[in-house]
């Protein structure tokens, strides 16, 4: 399977130029997709069927244009896939209200790309995806049993170490998130009817 086989797999619901330049997904376990729209100021009521071909990117989240938010569940998450806005700190935390636990990733190929594990309202570990060696939070090294065999840095200074491509760092954070929900996000998943919601 090739490296970058998530990202690819992305990819081909859109093939233009501009494809996967971004994309923000949170998986969190307790609230169901209901619950959790409405912990990120959804509204609940607006659901309707849809996949993630039909679904698009929704708004990019920088005006104050509504969203759109799919949601849908993988065994005891809830996978939500929508603007910056559901990737922010503040909003991984309100899905983690009691003893939840939430995971996302926030990809912006020429910004910011993070991937963020909270708990029970605590920000435990924010990884750098290009570089994994920066990272944060109250316990910034709670992933690393998840990360073995997965490339993320992008630095060619290690000899021994071929620099990761940005598509392949990608998606060894989805399948990080993978190993610690018990399921990848794959074609299945993405070709299942779930539901959109706004996000005003």
């Amino acid at each position: 399977m090739p490296a970058d086989h998530l990202f690819q797999l992305l990819r081909s619901y859109d093939p233009s130029d501009v494809s996967m330049q971004q994309f923000y997904a949170v998986w969190c376990q307790g609230p169901t997709a209901e619950e959790a729209v409405g912990l990120l100021h959804g509204d609940p009521d607006s659901g309707a069927p849809d996949d993630y071909a039909g679904w698009g990117p929704g708004s990019d989240g920088s005006d104050e244009a509504e969203a759109g938010l799919l949601a849908g569940r993988m065994g005891a998450w809830t996978v939500l896939i929508g603007d910056h806005r559901i990737a922010e700190d503040d909003a991984v935390l309100a899905l983690t209200r009691g003893e939840g636990r939430a995971l996302a990733v926030s990809w912006d190929f020429h910004g910011e790309c993070l991937l963020k594990f909270a708990r029970s309202g605590e920000l435990l570990t924010v990884l750098d995806i290009y570089d994994t060696d920066d990272r944060s939070g109250m316990d910034p090294d709670a992933l690393d049993p998840y990360l073995s065999g997965l490339r993320f840095n992008l630095d060619p200074s290690d000899p021994d170490e071929p620099a990761a491509e940005p598509a392949e760092a990608f998606t060894s954070a989805l399948v990080a998130v993978g190993r610690v929900v018990g399921q990848e996000l794959d074609k299945t998943w993405l070709d299942t009817t779930h539901r959109c919601y706004t996000m005003r």
